[in-house]
């Protein structure tokens, strides 16, 4: 769940709060705004109440946001155990103001940093951006950034899946790329359940029955990454 507050300029003034998710399709789905006289501790958590008390709380659900302090502390209040992780574009627009020298260099490091699905590959480019200027790691550092991953993960995805004869525009094209990209790899069964994926010089490890896979794509997004396609493409 992504929320957000922006100041109104028009005839009305005052702030709006928005929240809103992805449907089942990938695209982004409204679920709830308020129009508050300004962002703080009471305005965000009186805003939390009443999504909560609507939705509830749901398997998988984390909270995405800026790193607006009030929003942190009203969903300590209201949903103490969820996870809260802050917006990739948002944190990019901090790196950018605070390390103007470097941030050409930086951006795309920052988002295949930001985008890793293992750790090996965050600690890589972690590495790299470290080379282009170190003071960025002790600056996210400061601000608590940790590596972690949200499965979303839903019935209501789930059941599109099932019952409809064709996915979301945004998945079938992941899929699609993925199946083109299977084409460039070898397969090798590594045990009666786990298969060896050839991508060159590199190796990934695929289990069909668990849905996992070495590269952490399979068991993240929940759709065939292109090591998997290969063993579906071999059996």
């Amino acid at each position: 769940m992504v929320v957000d507050g922006s100041f109104l300029k028009a005839s009305y003034k005052g702030t709006i709060l928005t929240s809103c998710t992805h449907d089942e399709v990938g695209k982004i789905l409204p679920l709830a705004y308020a129009i508050v006289d300004s962002e703080n501790n009471k305005s965000w958590e009186g805003f939390f109440v009443q999504i909560k008390g609507t939705f509830g709380v749901r398997e998988g659900i984390c909270i995405v946001s800026d790193r607006n302090e009030s929003i942190f502390n009203a969903t300590k209040v209201v949903y103490p155990e969820v996870p809260h992780c802050i917006c990739m574009f948002h944190l990019w627009h901090n790196v950018k103001r605070t390390f103007k020298k470097h941030h050409k260099q930086l951006k795309d490091i920052f988002f295949a940093l930001v985008r890793a699905y293992t750790i090996e590959k965050f600690d890589y480019h972690m590495i790299e951006m470290c080379k282009t200027d170190p003071r960025v790691q002790t600056y996210l550092f400061e601000i608590g950034y940790k590596l972690q991953s949200e499965k979303w993960n839903n019935k209501n995805r789930k059941s599109a899946m099932e019952t409809s004869t064709k996915l979301g525009e945004k998945y079938d094209k992941l899929l699609r790329e993925n199946l083109i990209a299977s084409d460039q790899m070898t397969v090798g069964p590594a045990t009666k359940q786990l298969y060896t994926v050839f991508e060159g010089v590199r190796r990934n490890i695929v289990c069909l029955e668990e849905g996992t896979c070495s590269c952490g794509k399979f068991q993240m997004d929940e759709l065939s990454c292109k090591h998997a396609w290969a063993v579906l493409k071999n059996q």
